[in-house]
């Protein structure tokens, strides 16, 4: 990435005028010369433009003194020689019949709008996304999926929600989730990709991650599908440890301390984003958690026996109440309804070999 254009050398008049339809060809040709005669002038066309494009024409025209008003205050604070910051607020419009109608009011706009259009081009370049605006993304009561605007791809979780800095592309690839989300980011080795909870920080390069971080949970979790992960506690980042593909990292409560790596402990641990279940001769007291920590559904059991039963069975779309169902017809269980919404199953439990009890 070329360093950033210092202000002082920057041509604002002659850029002003180009954008606001006012620069003569022999203006232009000048501006083409002076982007042309370094490459970081070139980026900081660019970025500068694109800024300008984004940006919101103004509604009433400026008059000459707040466009003075305005200089004087950016060439203070960016060290600009005083002959060249007059140059720019008062050029030789002061003798040209066009500078003293309507195009002057133009390039009077335009002055101003670059001014804030750099005063964000330097801020993203020097990545500092905490003084940008955030964009906010809720998931609601279904699945999301969110395109980041460096390609990076975020299939959000039920009641969960996604922060990041609206300048994201340009400056700090940084988000900050609530609830849970499964990532897929676009490898950028010189831009790495933070996911931040209230007590948890998840860096990568360019992977594939789920990243559990319920407020109402005493635990954040990371699962490692591919690449690799950094995941430490948000408070300790010497804490930090790294996590391969298949292995699972979790951050226990608020307290500061290094995280607990293991082998992934549930394989559908992306259920709710994949939308299928599997188990393959799985106790029944994991079916159980599984469904809980997918669905936040709770399940009681009438015997402790019945949760040492074996299940198999793979749903497409799965819900709790059908994976009840059949969990329930395969023990020869009785499958009730609380008033809470939570679920009883009721039941002798297994054999030995796994069998319901006869």
């Amino acid at each position: 990435m070329s360093a950033p254009v210092p202000a002082s050398d920057a041509p604002w008049e002659l850029l002003a005028k180009q954008l606001a339809g006012e620069a003569t060809p022999a203006e232009q040709a000048e501006l083409q010369a002076w982007v042309q005669a370094q490459p970081e002038r070139q980026q900081w066309l660019r970025e500068t433009t694109r800024a300008w494009e984004q940006a919101t024409p103004p509604t009433v025209l400026f008059t000459e003194a707040s466009v003075e008003t305005a200089w004087q205050r950016f060439r203070t604070r960016e060290n600009i020689p005083a002959a060249k910051a007059e140059a720019a607020a008062q050029p030789e419009a002061r003798v040209v019949s066009m500078w003293a109608s309507q195009g002057w009011l133009r390039v009077a706009a335009a002055i101003l709008l670059l001014l804030g259009a750099v005063g964000l081009w330097r801020l993203t370049r020097s990545g500092a996304p905490a003084s940008l605006p955030m964009v906010a993304v809720e998931a609601g009561s279904a699945v999301r999926v969110v395109g980041l605007p460096d390609g990076s791809k975020v299939w959000l979780n039920r009641q969960s929600s996604l922060r990041y800095a609206a300048g994201f592309r340009a400056g700090q690839r940084e988000v900050q989730l609530t609830g849970e989300a499964f990532f897929e980011v676009t490898k950028n080795p010189q831009r790495p990709f933070t996911v931040l909870s209230s007590t948890s920080r998840t860096q990568v390069l360019g992977t594939s991650f789920n990243v559990r971080a319920y407020p109402g949970e005493d635990s954040v979790e990371v699962s490692v599908v591919t690449g690799k992960v950094a995941f430490g506690p948000r408070a300790a980042p010497a804490d930090t440890v790294l996590l391969l593909p298949g292995r699972r990292g979790v951050v226990q409560g608020k307290q500061s301390q290094r995280p607990r790596r293991t082998l992934t402990a549930d394989p559908n641990f992306r259920a709710w984003q994949q939308q299928e279940m599997s188990f393959d001769n799985a106790p029944v007291a994991h079916v159980l958690r599984t469904l809980e920590t997918t669905f936040h559904t709770h399940v009681a059991v009438s015997d402790s026996a019945l949760l040492t039963c074996r299940f198999t069975g793979t749903f497409p779309a799965p819900t709790p109440a059908q994976v009840l169902r059949v969990l329930s017809l395969a023990l020869s269980a009785e499958l009730s309804t609380s008033p809470d919404g939570s679920y009883v199953l009721r039941g002798a439990g297994c054999s030995a070999a796994g069998a319901p009890r006869p």
